[in-house]
């Protein structure tokens, strides 16, 4: 027998870190653009992916805004898996509008999907993702967890508090193997930001392409982040490869 040569073990490794075979992976907000990206990275790489949304086709229909939709979902999937393995958080929304318009039953709907929602899944999934040896747990958060922007009061509080919920979550799962982290995708052109292009462009008194151009040269590249870029950031952050990174949030934005 031959001995493999550096180079191919190498290949090896890295082979195995890569993959996903024998992974049982939830995600949410499958229906949308980031998280059919998600879902087809996680697939590739061989995991059993069940995807999750409030609507749409050859996903599991759960309110994610509710502690009993989250519940459901967990449940569905240790009933048709028997495990889960990893855990990617992205249902979201989005409403814009001046803080003293800004409307309760709005701010109660974007922080109900994007902060309670990941508190449920979470705790619902904990057994599981504990018992699993290498859980992994992925919530979107945003570029917006970093600081303000305008007109967007819900969806701002909502992803500041993703990221104390997800270094909460690291420090309490750490002993059993379990990581949770954060992504913080920049613009991407997704249905999300096509929805929110005309109240954008009211508020800031911008045609919609004026709106698109200003968004590009907010990044370096001058583009828009592709949703392929951040899913495969995600399926970096789930894999045995990211073994070691635990309650960070990982900048994608260009």
């Amino acid at each position: 027998m031959t001995k493999l040569g550096s180079r191919q073990l190498e290949q090896q490794a890295h082979a195995k870190g890569w993959s996903l075979e024998g992974r049982v992976a939830l995600v949410t907000g499958a229906v949308g653009g980031l998280g059919k990206s998600i879902v087809a990275e996680l697939r590739e790489r061989g995991a059993d992916v069940h995807g999750v949304d409030i609507a749409g086709e050859g996903v599991f229909h759960a309110d994610l805004a509710t502690a009993a939709g989250n519940r459901d979902m967990i449940a569905h999937v240790l009933g048709k898996a028997g495990r889960l393995d990893i855990l990617v958080l992205n249902a979201g929304c989005q409403h814009v509008a001046p803080l003293d318009q800004f409307p309760d039953e709005e701010w109660i709907r974007l922080r109900a999907v994007m902060l309670d929602g990941p508190f449920f899944a979470l705790k619902a999934a904990w057994p599981a993702l504990t018992k699993s040896a290498g859980g992994r747990v992925v919530v979107t958060a945003s570029t917006a967890s970093f600081g303000g922007a305008p007109h967007k009061v819900a969806y701002i509080a909502a992803k500041h508090g993703v990221l104390g919920l997800v270094r909460v979550a690291a420090l309490e799962g750490a002993a059993q193997g379990l990581t949770v982290n954060a992504i913080a995708p920049g613009w991407m052109d997704t249905g999300m930001m096509r929805g929110q292009l005309e109240a954008q462009a009211q508020t800031l008194n911008m045609s919609t392409d004026e709106v698109i151009a200003r968004f590009h040269a907010e990044t370096p590249g001058g583009r828009f982040v592709d949703v392929s870029e951040v899913a495969a950031t995600v399926g970096f952050l789930v894999s045995p490869c990211a073994s070691g990174v635990n309650g960070a949030c990982v900048s994608i934005s260009g």
